[in-house]
């Protein structure tokens, strides 16, 4: 572990050398949040459930780093990164919800939920290939140092009686850094990741574009020690138990795809039929562009989209309702683009 961590901070060093010698080069600061769930934050499994609507999912990312480009071919950089894919069934959900508001008919519900989260750091580099006059490709690869890990299946029953008094047990997978079941800290974990981008762009005839974007393929993480938990996990606390172990495994993190069809009315105004997925999260959106504002439509989950764009920065909101607590989907995306030096 402490040799990648030693190669980032050289590669770090390496990035300023690379700016100061060379007289082409432009630097930038970057980041990006995007956040798409129904109405619902959890970071362990008893968190507050009671706002959640029909939904299957709380997904979220960021990215902070520092890039620089070093010609028209080839661009350089560090970044950190935080990626949560939490999933789970309807039956899930409506169970914790109700039981949360103390509204539980008598029953047994099937449970199902998965978390798949990584914290991790690294450097990258990106080669633009101009394809024609008309077309572009490029190619980003990334190597990752992960920091913290939650990575975990859980399925099982839940079962409530007649006097109101419920328990659930559920079958447990579940590697960490930390354990956020019951609250305690791990061993030491080490591994490395990678991941790659690719982008494709072509600008056709009377103002229209077509343009691909993959993201995180082949997103994964090795890991070399890793703490286990597997076994038998139940509320209230009873019979069940579980094994903990330290293993090597590997961790595979969901790729985005995007693709994009453009038509320019004028130098100020566009259309714009675009489709998005990434995990469980789908859009189908239609959007017209005014300057720097966007407005449109996800024709999947009927959300409302208003954004802002400008040179430095992208936002993007969306909802299916106007009071976002009783959302059954919404989004929020932040862009900035900082030019440093």
């Amino acid at each position: 572990m402490w040799q990648i961590e030693v190669r980032i901070r050289r590669a770090f060093i390496w990035l300023v050398a690379l700016y100061c010698g060379s007289s082409q080069a432009q630097i930038h600061i970057y980041g990006q949040a995007r956040v798409a769930s129904p109405a619902i934050a959890i970071e362990k499994l008893d968190s507050d459930w009671s706002t959640v609507g029909s939904g299957r999912y709380a997904q979220a990312l960021g990215r902070s780093g520092l890039e620089i480009t070093l010609s028209k071919s080839w661009l350089v950089g560090v970044e950190s990164r935080f990626d949560y894919v939490l999933h789970f069934s309807e039956e899930t959900a409506q169970f914790y919800k109700k039981l949360e508001n103390n509204d539980l008919p008598a029953g047994q519900y099937p449970l199902s939920l998965s978390v798949n989260a990584v914290v991790s750091r690294g450097f990258f580099t990106k080669y633009f290939i101009p394809l024609s006059s008309r077309s572009s490709f490029s190619l980003t690869g990334y190597a990752l140092q992960p920091l913290k890990v939650q990575d975990g299946q859980l399925d099982g029953l839940g079962e409530v009686s007649e006097d109101g008094s419920y328990q659930y047990s559920y079958n447990l997978d579940y590697a960490y850094d930390s354990n956020k079941l019951f609250e305690h800290q791990g061993e030491g974990v080490s591994g490395w990741g990678h991941s790659f981008d690719f982008s494709y762009l072509y600008r056709g005839e009377a103002g229209w574009s077509y343009g691909v974007e993959l993201k995180d393929v082949f997103y994964q993480f090795y890991w070399q020690t890793v703490n286990r938990d597997k076994g038998c996990y139940s509320r209230p606390l009873g019979s069940c138990d579980f094994r903990t172990e330290q293993v090597s495994k590997t961790q595979q993190l969901p790729f985005s795809q995007q693709y994009t069809l453009t038509k320019s009315l004028s130098s100020d105004s566009s259309v714009k039929l675009q489709a998005y997925n990434w995990s469980r999260q789908q859009a189908l959106s239609v959007s017209g562009q005014w300057f720097s504002y966007d407005f449109g439509l996800d024709l999947l989950s009927r959300a409302i989209q208003f954004g802002y764009e400008s040179d430095m920065v992208r936002l993007q909101l969306a909802s299916d309702q106007y009071r976002l607590s009783k959302s059954k989907f919404w989004q929020a995306s932040v862009d900035f683009y900082w030019p440093f030096l």
